[in-house]
């Protein structure tokens, strides 16, 4: 697989009346032949946060390659559109959460392991952690450009919520690294 092919099928889900469904059967296909995928993102690093793990973006879908290594936690957070992610290789701990007037409010659990794909509804806010030794590596795929949408974080200490600041982001994940679990679980 080149990553032209990729991207092109990718894109191609993406123009469909229901992307994300259709994004997902594409990414159902990949996990077949989940090595040739991983040869042909190992130039992305998947490190640095998210404007040095992008390797395609338009206004209508953004391709990543996130590695999490051991003992990194995100902060509650939003895409500000749907996502999809193929767990290439280690294990990744989702814990989900709906934005309510109240709050947030936990909504469930998904872990990943090599080959899982976890898909995300626009309004899901979640936590992403690395289990294990070995880093969580992903492919994720956003219906839109996640560099220019209106996202949000919480602080995960008090879950009170904030405009995406990606200064303000990695103090949080420190934080949320630091703690003994996401929040609310």
């Amino acid at each position: 697989m080149k990553v032209h092919e990729l991207v092109a099928l990718l894109a191609n889900a993406n123009s469909s009346s229901n992307p994300m469904v259709a994004v997902r059967e594409a990414m159902e296909g990949l996990r077949k032949d989940i090595d040739a995928l991983a040869q042909a993102l190992s130039y992305v690093s998947g490190i640095g946060g998210n404007p040095k793990q992008v390797f395609y973006r338009s206004p209508e879908l953004t391709l990543l390659k996130v590695s999490f290594p051991n003992g990194r936690r995100t902060p509650p957070h939003d895409h500000g559109t749907w996502a999809t992610i193929l767990l290439l290789s280690g294990a990744e701990k989702n814990t989900l959460y709906r934005s309510e007037p109240a709050g947030l409010r936990k909504a469930g659990e998904a872990t990943l392991e090599r080959g899982s794909i976890l898909p995300m509804m626009a309004d899901t806010v979640h936590v992403a952690e690395c289990l294990g030794n070995e880093p969580a590596i992903g492919l994720h795929v956003y219906g839109g450009d996640i560099l220019e949408l209106p996202r949000r974080m919480w602080n995960p200490q008090t879950l009170e919520p904030h405009p995406l600041d990606w200064g303000l982001y990695e103090t949080f994940a420190r934080t949320a690294s630091n703690a003994a679990s996401a929040p609310l679980t």
